[in-house]
């Protein structure tokens, strides 16, 4: 069975779209780099109102609101 890619937001505007989770995500990141992947999840204080991706920093979702 083929690995499916995970969902982006491809409407994301920000500047820094790439470091965001999603898109982190749909590159394999937590895949390829599951240490650090885990610092940005690990202890959340934020989930994204797009995906439901949660993460300690909103500086890595791209609609976030605290938790």
């Amino acid at each position: 069975m083929a690995e499916q890619k995970i969902e982006q937001n491809v409407d994301c505007e920000s500047e820094i779209h790439e470091k965001h989770l999603c898109h982190l995500m749909y590159e394999g990141f937590h895949l390829s780099n599951p240490q650090e992947y885990r610092d940005i999840v690990q202890n959340a204080q934020f989930r994204c109102q797009n995906c439901g991706r949660t993460a300690n920093s909103e500086q890595a979702l791209c609609a976030p609101i605290a938790l």
